[in-house]
Order: C-alpha cells, then structure tokens, then sequence
C-alpha cells in the first residue's frame, strides 16, 4: 500500500515523482516507514491516535482482530439435564427422561450429582451402551435394512415380557411354560434367567404406577368428560369402571380408563361416593360431563355429585348440564318396544335357523339347497341373542337371502319334514300340521304351562322380516355411529335422531298395520318420553352440533322446521344460542379475559379522478365492515354468523378445523374442546368390562380386585400409544361381522 504522506521532519513535501529517500530506500521500500515527529500522528486507516514520544520513532500498524474470550466450560452433564432457574440462577436440574430433579446451584453442589445419575436413569436410552456392543438391522425408511449396534439390557427384556403379559392379557404362569424358556433361549441367550411369575406379578405393579404418574400429570387441571358403568364378575364381584375422554392439546381424541374398581353394590349412592373418592384420588377438579344409562341408580348418583362436587372449580355451569343419558342406551330401548311382543314372523324364522345350525349334518344339507338355488353369497345363516335386537337384526338380514334354500329344504329334506310337521295345504303351500301357535302341557305336579309350536314361516312372514330387516337397518346403522369412541361423537348425535323420527313418523302412516304399530309404539311409549319435542335431552348435545362448522345453529333450525313448525324451531333456536352464550361466558370469566371481535374499519382513500361507481363499491363495502363489526359484538355472534363448511367435504376432521381456527375463536375454540370430547353413550366403558371378562376368565378367577384393576387399566394406557389405523380397524370390523354374523356391511360405518 503505497504511504499516505511523503515528507521529512522539518522539510517540504516531495512531489510523487521523486526519488524515494534514503531512509525509505533503506527500510527496504516499505510504503509505511518508521517516523519520529513531536506531534501526534492520525492513522486514517483506522482512525486511531498514535502519540509518538520525542526522538522516537513508530510504526503504524495495521488494526489487529480482537481476541475472542475463552468460553466458560461447561460440564457434558447438562446434555442431559434442563436448567430451572428462579431470578435468573440456576436452582434445579432436571432429567430429560425421568424427570427427576437434582439441586444444581454451582457453588453449592456441583454436577457430580449429575452425573452419578445419568448411568443409573431407567430411562436413558444409552444407558448400557458401556457394555459390549453388537451388530443388528434396523428397517431403513426408504426401504431396505441399515446395519446398527446395540448393547442388550436385561432389563429392558424384562419391561418387555412384562409388557407383552398385559397387553396380550397373559397369565402370570405363562413365564414358566417350558415352550417360550426354550423360545427365550434360542431368541436371545443373555435373557437368563427368564424372570418369575412372582417377578413379572411385581413389574406390572411398577409400570402400572409409573403410566399412573404419567396420566395423573396429563389430567393436572384439565376438564374431562366421563363414562361409567357396572358389571358382576364370574367371581360375583361388582365392579365399577370410570372412563374419562378428552381432547388433549394436539386437538387429539383421548379416551383413558381411570378405575375399573370393586364397589359393594349397584346403588346409586354407593357409586356416587366412589366416584366421588376416585376423582379425588386423581386430584381431578373438573368434570364437564358424566355419561349414564337409564339405571334409575344412575340418577341418584348424579345428584350426589351435584352436591358434593358444587365447590369444585372448574365444573361447568353449576351442574346444569352434568347428567347425559347414553344416547345409544335410549335407541335400544326405542326399538325393544317395537319388537316387545316377539312378532311371530320373527320367532318363525328364529326357528328354522335354530334347526340349521343344530348339527353341522343340517348345515350341510342346507348348503346343498343354497346351491340348488344358485344363492351366490359367502354368508351363512346365524342364530340371534334373544335379548339382543342387534343380533336380531342380523340374523333376519341374511337369513331373508337364503328364503327360497329354506323352502327347497322343507320340500326336500326328510328330517326337515318331520321336525316340523310339514304337510301340503289346500293352495299348494308348505304348511305345519300344528293348527295353533301354542299348546297347553300339564306336568306331572298338575301344573299348566304353554308351549309354543315351531312352526316354518309362510311367504307373508318372509315379506313381514324383510321390512322389519329395512327398519331395523336405520337403528342398526345409527347405534354403531353413536357407539364409536375414536373419533368424535357428539355432532352426530342430533342428526341420527332425527332420521330416526322422520322415519317413525313414516312408519305410523304406512299402510301395513303391523309395521304401523310398532311404531306407534316406539314413539309414544319410549321415544317422547326420552325426546318429547326435542326438549328432554341435554342442551350441550346441541352445542355440539352448532360447533360443527358444517351445521352451525341453521341445521337445528332447519330441522325443527320440517318436523315441529317455525314457531318451535325459532323458540329452539333462542334456547340452543342461549346455552353457548352462557358457557362462552363461562370460560371467558374463567380466562379473566373477554374478547371482543372488533373489526378494523380501513380508511377508504379515493383518488378524485376515480370512477365514482368505484368510490360508491369502496364505500359500501366499508358499511358492511362497520355493520358486520357491530352485530358480531363475541366470537360467538361471529362464528354463528359466519358461512357453513360444505357438508360434502369427504373426510371432514373437525378437530382439525378447530386446530386450524383456535387462534381465529381462542375462546370459542376452548368450548369446542370439551362440548366435542363428550361421548353419548357408555360404550367405552362397557367395552372394558370384555377385557375383564377376558383376564377373569375360569382359569384365573383367583385374581385379586385390585390386581384386576392393574391389569385392565395398565393395559388400557399402554395401548394408548399405539398408533390406530382407523380404515384397518373399520375394516377388520366389518369382514368379522361378514365371516361370523353374516353381515355383508355393506355400508361401512366407523365403528371400534
């Protein structure tokens, strides 16, 4: 760089073309020479003041980089711990897989506690890493395999198998079998020994108390929806099971069974005391819901919770809205009225499938008349529950399809002739020699009873199961909806009872008097009673339906409109938007903070040369802004006011609608979030008493309750981690009714 200044102390200046001076020449040419001068001289490279002292001379170098401070060490403890401060120190460590808690000021305790504890955590994943290493594959995302290490940890093996017992529902014996031993031992030599029973029995109490931590953090001051109900064990044993729902903060359905206890009888004051006692065991302070049956013990267990829980902080609205009736319950109950008299032409079919599925010889037989007749079907006739209209359904479904194999049967099979007194009418119709439906018999004792003669059924009573099958179809396919608990429930709930009345209403116009009859009973004697004008079920069922952004409150309008007149639906409309208003009211008290939606009214800015048609649109649609602002004063006005999604959206998720607007409803959105949880029937509940039956089956009858209670609940949140494909389990459903009910599904209905 050639120097900035040429001159010599004292001197004149040289011009650029003069010969360099002796000095520079010898200092080797350099453009920025040593200089001696008794004034200060400025670098205008950097600006910086360089005071050289009398006769001495400087060089003016150039700015050097500053140094970079040496960085504080820290420990590689803390890779594996969380820093909680208080005042900006550092108090706490905390695991990030255990999460336990260690004091960690620097100078008081050090990190050695630290890392004492990071070999020792049960949850490290590199825990036995320390040890000998071997080589495994490890399916590759992209397909293909990719060759890892891994150190094998007894330990782990042992959390396994004890995994595998609960969920798998195994018995404790099953450690000891001589088959999986020597499994084990060709599986993995190091598994030795393979744990004990008494061993595997002392594991399940730890992981059963370690998911019990888990749950009881994730319920820390949340608001939940429950289900209960009762069961008598094989033991003879009353059994209680508390189910709770929520919607957690991915906007994910959870379903988590709480208790599955011992209670000393089925009153409704005893299971409102434990529930009472089990909620408080779970320091749970909010219920929003408690879904029954139509036990009347039920309604004397509500009321007690309605006393004993009126403290409690965040339950909803004064208990106004905490008894819901399981919606699936009062559907069976509608239909068992219907069919409360045992229709003959049901108990005649009832009966010839009796005799086909007697023997597999008949069943045989029958199978070479269905292909006689050239009945293309991969179903085969299934007898009913008695008890169970359901099944009944089913069992009329396919066996309408096989009418005329049936008939080959009776004309063809000798055994089938004689077992039913089979001879030929006066029209050439099959008939029964029997002329009544039952006889009388006298015993022994002389006592009388009546006996009912099996009889085949006529053409009039396959048409009869036909239209019964149509009918029960609509009850069929509504209770497999309403008793789904993967998915969100509630906002169906308003539209599968309204089919239902339109198609009652059908029913008593229609022309058969049979089929009239029957429903003319169901409505009168069951259906207004649970439904009446739409008034005697909980408001948050509707709630629900208005929260659905397909229906909002115009579908409980338009509904009510068809079926009780305007006068009716406007005086629902008020009732349904007077409960939302009041439990948005709630949760905005709740939150201390109420929003109000204002919207912003831009300032039109119109250009005088402007068309004044454009100036007019700009200033139209600035009115509308300010009176869409002042009607829509809440979220609520906003929302109500706002278009419906379209319904024929496939695949509609309406948790993650409301997801994807809780920032536009944050209020709104925190309704929607425990209105949607809420289940309407105690189908949850009921299904864990199928694994109870399952883990108490004769041959471990001898558990203990509250080893029952580890083993179904255990189970229950160990499966709540497991990924569910909802397609495959419909799927898996349906071929099942197929294979063994005959049900051909052919409208696939979600369902668990």
């Amino acid at each position: 760089m050639d120097p900035i200044f040429n001159f010599f102390p004292g001197g004149e200046l040289k011009d650029e073309d003069d010969e360099a001076d002796a000095e520079e020449v010898e200092l080797g040419g350099n453009s920025n020479p040593l200089v001696s001068t008794n004034v200060d001289i400025v670098d205008v490279q950097d600006d910086t003041v360089v005071e050289v002292g009398e006769n001495r001379l400087k060089r003016k170098l150039p700015p050097q980089a500053a140094k970079p401070k040496k960085e504080r060490y820290r420990s590689p403890a803390w890779d594996h711990f969380n820093e909680i401060k208080e005042g900006g120190v550092t108090k706490w460590a905390e695991c990030k897989y255990c999460k336990k808690q260690y004091r960690a000021e620097s100078k008081k305790h050090g990190v050695s506690n630290l890392k004492a504890h990071i070999p020792a955590c049960p949850l490290y994943p590199n825990r036995d890493q320390q040890g000998q290493q071997n080589l495994s594959f490890k399916p590759a995302n992209g397909g293909g395999v990719d060759v890892v290490t891994h150190v094998f940890s007894f330990d782990d093996c042992k959390r396994a198998l004890t995994e595998m017992v609960i969920i798998d529902e195994l018995p404790f014996r099953f450690v000891k079998g001589i088959g999986f031993r020597r499994f084990c031992k060709v599986m993995q030599p190091k598994f030795s020994p393979v744990p004990s029973h008494q061993t595997i029995t002392r594991e399940v109490g730890a992981i059963h108390n370690f998911e019990r931590a888990k749950l009881k953090k994730l319920l820390k001051g949340c608001r939940i929806c429950l289900t209960t109900d009762t069961w008598t064990s094989i033991q003879n044993l009353n059994y209680m099971c508390l189910t709770a729902h929520f919607i957690d903060d991915d906007w994910k359905l959870q379903k988590r069974i709480l208790n599955f206890c011992q209670v000393v009888n089925h009153k409704g004051e005893t299971i409102g005391k434990k529930i009472e006692s089990l909620l408080l065991d779970w320091n749970v302070d909010g219920i929003f819901t408690l879904m029954v049956d139509n036990a009347s013990s039920n309604d004397t267990a509500i009321k007690f919770l309605k006393r004993k829980t009126k403290d409690w902080k965040r339950t909803i609205l004064d208990h106004d809205y905490l008894h819901v009736r399981c919606c699936a319950h009062i559907l069976n109950l509608i239909v068992v009225e219907g069919l409360k008299d045992r229709n003959e032409s049901i108990l005649r079919v009832r009966d010839v499938v009796r005799y086909v599925r007697s023997s597999p010889q008949r069943l045989e037989s029958f199978k070479k008349c269905v292909e006689k007749e050239k009945i293309v079907s991969n179903q085969t006739v299934c007898l009913d529950v008695f008890t169970r209209w359901n099944s009944t359904y089913l069992m009329l479904e396919v066996a309408v399809k096989f009418e005329k194999a049936f008939q080959r049967m009776a004309e063809e099979n000798s055994g089938f002739k004689t077992f039913f007194g089979i001879k030929e009418g006066d029209d050439g119709e099959l008939v029964s020699f029997e002329g009544g439906e039952t006889i009388e018999l006298v015993s022994e004792g002389g006592q009388v009873r009546s006996h009912r003669v099996q009889r085949i059924p006529t053409k009039l009573d396959w048409k009869n199961c036909a239209m019964f099958t149509k009918f029960l179809k609509l009850f069929y396919d509504a209770t497999k909806k309403l008793s789904a608990s993967l998915f969100v429930t509630s906002n169906v709930f308003f539209d599968e009872m309204y089919n239902v009345e339109v198609k009652i209403e059908k029913l008593i116009a229609n022309n058969d008097p049979l089929l009239s009859k029957m429903a003319l009973d169901m409505k009168k004697k069951k259906f207004d009673m649970y439904w009446g004008k739409g008034d005697r079920i909980n408001f948050l069922l509707y709630v629900a339906v208005v929260l659905d952004p397909r229906f909002k409150l115009r579908w409980v309008k338009f509904c009510y409109i068809k079926t009780k007149g305007k006068e009716v639906a406007e005086q629902m409309e008020k009732r349904v938007k007077g409960v939302l208003d009041k439990l948005y009211d709630a949760y905005a008290n709740e939150g201390e903070v109420r929003v109000q939606v204002a919207m912003a009214t831009p300032s039109v800015v119109v250009d005088e040369d402007c068309d004044d048609r454009l100036s007019l649109a700009s200033e139209f649609d600035t009115y509308l802004e300010q009176e869409y602002s002042s009607v829509c004063s809440s979220e609520v006005d906003k929302y109500v006011n706002d278009l419906c999604e379209r319904k024929d959206i496939p695949d509609f998720d309406i948790l993650l609608w409301w997801k994807n607007n809780c920032n536009k409803y944050p209020i709104l959105s925190q309704v929607a979030r425990d209105v949607l949880a809420m289940p309407v029937s105690t189908v949850a509940s009921e299904s864990a008493f199928s694994t109870g039956g399952r883990v108490l089956d004769p041959f471990r009858s001898s558990l203990s309750p509250s080893m029952v209670e580890t083993l179904v609940c255990t189970q229950n949140w160990l499966l709540s981690t497991v990924p569910i494909s909802l397609r495959q389990a419909m799927d898996k459903v349906e071929d099942l009714e197929r294979e063994i009910l005959g049900n051909d599904a052919s409208s696939k209905v979600p369902k668990d």
